[in-house]
């Protein structure tokens, strides 16, 4: 019976940094001014239906209402 076939060893060369970065840790490059990044949390499944059903009775995204009621209550609180 024949051994089976090798797989190639090595990956090869890291790809080349076409620009030095100051960011430190996974992040390749820095988001642009304006530009979305994302926010990864966990929230209760009824706030989430909460959210979602306020956000559709109001013509709004998710997203929408979630960031217009962080910065009002930062806002409150002198953020």
């Amino acid at each position: 019976m024949a051994a089976p076939s090798k797989k190639p060893s090595g990956k090869g060369l890291p790809p080349t940094p076409t620009e030095t970065s100051h960011v430190v840790g996974n992040a390749t490059s820095k988001p642009e001014a304006g530009e979305d990044v994302a926010c990864n949390f966990r929230i209760s499944p009824e706030l989430r239906r909460r959210l979602k059903s306020f956000a559709a009775a109001h013509d709004m995204s998710m997203k929408d209402v979630f960031t217009q009621g962080v910065e009002e209550f930062m806002d409150k609180r002198g953020g």
